[in-house]
């Protein structure tokens, strides 16, 4: 017994010195914590920054007027996943890429790395939105290097049988090997990037400018077969159920992005954006997937599509008032003349969701403007300090 204990650990002092000798020349690798309470999480912890601080939405822009589409759109969709373009060295990459420094192997806490995000408080809180100015982020801005768009493609789904078209941008800082955050955006192509969201170009602005990391947005719109559009966008998207979660977390990324795209592996990094049916599709992955999504972004979200009979009557506010803590980032937003049906008041019903949320001490922010549900005129606008309020603090050290 002895003898078997001494090989025991002779064995293990070996490895211990080989994995030492190995962490030097791996890029970060290590384990993580993430940001906000600072509780572990199965992402990676990487040094934070004050960054940006963000600009509250109380006003000052106005958007756009353009109508844009309730339903998948499927005009000019590829109809394979592959050939999009991807760069060979991308390949390599592992889907979730660690962003700190390689961690001690004897756990000394001072090799511990900082949080990936330190977001503090500001910008946090209710805001009217007003005026009538277009966002100067719809435009780009002088000496800004779009990101690239890959061709529109549609995947087959084995959880729903059905073809949904996708798009995936990267900003023009993003380096393959090295972190970037990602964004999953509801009726992505048909709303956000050829709507009135401007969304690409967004996001060319942000991150050009530091206030949004490098990033990975996957633009998905609903189902493109199946039936009538509008009907199929909201069979996919209003039931709180775990399929559109799945179809997310065990299809549509694992094929499209792991291995071809470096994002990183904190939560805190991961963001859903959706605009109504969507938006309401986007919290339930949210708060399903706590270990891959912390932010939301909605607009005019669905948060009531839930609460209805054929659904098992599922009340989000109660939902989020009775249920452990957890990491969440949320901004919403809604407007004076929101929806009002069967459910009641959008606006009262997002407005209750977002004093669950303060309720609860979450970061939460909740924006109001004067137009109506459709077209999305206020969430438009407000996009981009949306994105700045989500990702504010947030920095990669290697970039």
């Amino acid at each position: 017994m002895q003898v078997d204990r001494r090989a025991f650990w002779l064995l293990c002092a070996a490895m211990n010195a080989f994995a030492c000798s190995n962490a030097s020349s791996l890029a970060g690798s290590s384990s993580m914590v993430s940001s906000g309470s600072g509780r572990s999480s199965a992402g990676s912890g990487i040094a934070g920054s004050a960054g940006n601080s963000g600009t509250p939405a109380s006003g000052g822009t106005a958007g756009s007027t353009t109508g844009v589409g309730g339903g998948g759109e499927s005009a000019g969709v590829g109809a394979a996943e592959s050939g999009l373009g991807f760069d060979a060295s991308a390949e390599a990459s592992a889907a979730t890429v660690p962003d700190g420094g390689a961690s001690a192997l004897d756990g000394s806490p001072e090799s511990a790395p900082p949080p990936f995000c330190s977001p503090g408080d500001a910008g946090d809180g209710k805001y009217t939105l007003t005026g009538d100015a277009a966002p100067p982020e719809w435009q780009l801005m002088p000496g800004v290097t779009a990101g690239k768009l890959t061709p529109s493609a549609s995947f087959l789904s084995t959880t729903f049988g059905l073809h949904f078209p996708y798009i995936i941008y990267t900003s023009a800082n993003y380096v393959s090997g090295r972190p970037a955050v990602f964004l999953v955006v509801g009726d992505g192509i048909s709303t956000y990037l050829n709507g009135g969201f401007h969304a690409a170009t967004v996001l060319d602005n942000l991150t050009a400018s530091g206030d949004m990391p490098p990033t990975v947005a996957l633009f998905v719109d609903p189902p493109s077969d199946g039936g009538d559009p509008a009907t199929v966008r909201v069979d996919t998207y209003d039931p709180p159920t775990d399929k559109y979660p799945t179809f997310l977390m065990t299809e549509l990324i694992p094929q499209v992005i792991t291995g071809k795209y470096s994002i990183s592996s904190d939560p805190d990094a991961w963001a859903i954006v959706g605009y109504s049916a969507s938006g309401g599709a986007g919290w339930n992955v949210v708060w399903k997937q706590p270990d891959a999504f912390h932010k939301f972004i909605g607009a005019s979200e669905s948060i009531g599509a839930a609460n209805v009979a054929m659904y098992g009557n599922v009340n989000w506010v109660e939902i989020v008032s009775t249920s452990p803590e957890r990491d969440v980032r949320v901004s919403s937003s809604s407007c004076l003349n929101d929806l009002v049906d069967q459910r009641g008041s959008w606006l009262t019903i997002i407005t209750n969701f977002s004093m669950a949320l303060a309720a609860k001490g979450y970061p939460w922010r909740l924006v109001i403007g004067p137009n109506s549900h459709y077209p999305p005129i206020d969430g438009e606008r407000d996009f981009p300090d949306a994105l700045r309020w989500t990702f504010q603090g947030c920095k990669f050290p290697t970039n």
